[in-house]
């Protein structure tokens, strides 16, 4: 099975995919009022769930959103739906919306949080390292969107169809408003020079993501010399290898980028670095 869903779960219960579950009220639909995890799941059971729970947990409190379930009842979902959807690898979408309210901005009165998740099978995979292009939209450090997992990823989709690169790329290289480098549109970005690992840090309007936090745990266990630091795009210009992260891709390595008028590297064969992240990951 590959694509669409045969089987959601919401709210506590399974419904097939083409069900309508949402109403035009519903404020995750109407405003992208609320929040999502994607979660990796191998052998039918969902990876690193604490993780996502906790990020979400956060941002919940953030934006006042009230979280209907707990972290116990989201592994049995995930797992209920893997297995109802026989997929054993894949990609679950967790969403929280803050559910029905009444037209307008203000919050509703009556608390009525909605949990949806869906489950696709199969990972995404590149054939060869992508070479990232250059996004003309940047990421704004004072935009919740820049913080938090919300709905409204619009941002992200403009990113990759407005590139200044010499030809359109799957996926982008993006600057905080500063022009310092931030992200690619759904990763977060490494690279590796004579000064050991760098990575944006979360400063610079970036998302906390999961796989982040792992690699740079996995640096300081094995000793490698590793910064968080505010950057502009020359240092990954000029590394010697780079690579992107998120939930399901894990590490991949990256073959370029392609900056447009600022000019396009190619990035060497993985560095020594990379490979022992890998391996301790």
């Amino acid at each position: 099975m590959s694509g669409a869903t045969a089987t959601i779960w919401h709210n506590g219960a399974l419904y097939n995919a083409d069900e309508p579950l949402l109403t035009a009220q519903d404020r995750g639909a109407a405003l992208g009022d609320g929040l999502f995890e994607t979660v990796k799941v191998y052998g039918g059971l969902p990876c690193h769930l604490d993780q996502h729970w906790a990020r979400l947990g956060t941002s919940a409190i953030a934006l006042s959103i009230t979280v209907p379930f707990d972290q116990g009842t989201m592994a049995n979902a995930l797992a209920r739906l893997a297995k109802a959807n026989s997929i054993n690898t894949g990609a679950a979408r967790i969403v929280l919306s803050r559910g029905i309210g009444p037209r307008g901005l203000a919050l509703p009165k009556i608390e009525d949080p909605q949990i949806t998740i869906t489950i696709s099978a199969g990972l995404p995979h590149f054939a060869e390292p992508p070479i990232l292009g250059l996004s003309r939209i940047r990421r704004n450090p004072w935009s919740i969107t820049s913080q938090h997992k919300a709905l409204s990823y619009i941002d992200n989709i403009a990113a990759r169809l407005q590139q200044d690169s010499a030809k359109t790329r799957d996926e982008v290289v993006m600057l905080d408003c500063a022009g310092h480098l931030a992200s690619a549109s759904v990763a977060n970005i490494f690279w590796c020079d004579a000064d050991g690992l760098h990575t944006p840090a979360l400063s610079c309007a970036i998302l906390p993501g999961t796989m982040r936090a792992r690699v740079l745990k996995a640096a300081e266990r094995l000793g490698l010399q590793h910064n968080e630091g505010i950057y502009t795009p020359k240092a990954l210009q000029h590394a010697h290898s780079a690579f992107m992260t998120n939930a399901l891709i894990g590490i991949q390595s990256l073959g370029g980028v392609d900056f447009g008028s600022s000019g396009t590297t190619e990035f060497q064969p993985e560095h020594a670095i990379i490979t022992a992240l890998r391996k301790a990951l």
